[in-house]
């Protein structure tokens, strides 16, 4: 069995480096198992509907 990596990402109106930093993740992930959850801090930008649309994968949590 291969353990899971989390990883969590806290973020605030940074929309464009937080996808970014998503799709890197993506791209490198290889075989791993991942759990990345996404910590928006009511970003005034986009960045939930970003992730909800663009990553649904992602666990996201929008305070």
């Amino acid at each position: 069995m291969n353990p899971t990596l989390s990883i969590i990402i806290v973020s605030w109106n940074v929309r464009e480096w937080l996808c970014a930093c998503l799709q890197s993740i993506e791209r490198t992930r290889g075989d791993l198992n991942l759990e990345v959850i996404v910590v928006d801090s009511a970003s005034a930008d986009g960045s939930a509907a970003m992730v909800r649309a663009d990553f649904p994968a992602v666990r996201l949590i929008a305070a």
